[in-house]
């Protein structure tokens, strides 16, 4: 794989975090984590990121809500969903409004790494 990417995982669960930080960093990434919207809104105010996974249903603000807050702030910086739950609807209004996809969880180490290398294809390509 070429280019290091700066990835932001945004997820209220642990395990999920702790799978990308794994995953993506011995892929030589950069990932900063954040446990919910509110967090993950003062990390793009703060850096600038290639990537940025977000968990839809999360305490206090959803996913799509952060999305539309990121894009105030970033408005082109690619963005994938992730979901356990069944929102269909969600899913639709995110990329309606421009998310690149959605993982469904449970998701494999796979999956994660294609999307990244999908997501920064494209973008190269821009």
């Amino acid at each position: 794989m070429g280019r290091r990417a700066s990835i932001l995982v945004v997820d209220d669960e642990q395990v999920i975090l702790d799978l990308f930080l794994r995953v993506l960093g011995t892929k030589g990434h950069k990932v900063t984590t954040a446990k919910d919207g509110y967090q993950a809104i003062e990390e793009v105010k703060k850096d600038r990121f290639d990537i940025i996974f977000l968990d839809i249903v999360m305490p206090g603000i959803n996913g799509l809500e952060t999305y539309r807050k990121i894009k105030e702030l970033d408005p082109n910086v690619p963005t994938v969903m992730m979901t356990g739950y069944s929102v269909e609807e969600l899913i639709e209004q995110a990329m309606s409004e421009g998310v690149q996809g959605c993982l469904y969880k449970p998701f494999s180490i796979v999956e994660i790494i294609k999307t990244v290398e999908k997501v920064l294809e494209v973008k190269k390509l821009e």
